[in-house]
């Protein structure tokens, strides 16, 4: 996977399911969850599926102790969210964090 940054129209677009057999310049891996207050607080995260963090975001680098990066997304409503992608847990888990905006 190759992370390359959008036109400014292309983040205005909202991502939607292409129709059958339709090319299109959507994304075809994608991780898609509605965020709740307790996501986004300064303490909060959630967990990312296995697969989806591992199709979905760059690959981490795990000879750090805990492997973590840095993401930024933007949403439908081009609002520009921060968070830490970290492998940790017991069991190891993708969890999602925020970081300060």
């Amino acid at each position: 996977m190759t992370l390359q940054p959008l036109s400014p129209q292309e983040q205005k677009d909202a991502y939607l399911p292409a129709e059958l057999g339709v090319p299109s310049k959507q994304p075809s891996n994608y991780f898609c969850k509605t965020l709740i207050a307790s996501d986004t607080s300064t303490h909060g995260g959630f967990s990312v599926p296995r697969r989806a963090a591992e199709k979905v975001f760059p690959s981490l680098d795990f000879s750090q102790q805990p492997p973590a990066q840095e993401l930024i997304a933007r949403d439908l409503h081009d609002n520009e969210w921060k968070f830490r992608h970290i492998f940790r847990g017991q069991p190891k888990r993708h969890l999602l964090t925020t970081v300060g905006l």
